[in-house]
């Protein structure tokens, strides 16, 4: 039974022949390894976006800081 994609161990079923076992396991094999392909692309991906976000936040985060610093300076400054 196939649920959600994933089959069920208990549901593997004999093949016919060995040859047939030993192409499956090759397509198998091939398709396992476009999947680490797919899933290291997509990490990269995710690392830059989250480094971009890091770096922006940091620089929204100092400037964030300016501003409230001079807000303090200017407020301890007497208004003659």
């Amino acid at each position: 039974m196939v649920e959600k994609g994933l089959a069920s161990v208990e549901d593997q079923s004999p093949t016919g022949a060995d040859t047939d076992m030993d192409a499956s396991s090759d397509s198998s094999e091939a398709g396992d390894a476009q999947l680490e392909e797919r899933l290291s692309h997509h990490l990269t991906g995710l690392q830059q976006v989250l480094t971009l976000l890091t770096r922006d936040t940091n620089a929204l985060t100092r400037r964030y800081s300016q501003i409230l610093e001079q807000i303090s300076l200017s407020e301890g400054q007497p208004s003659w």
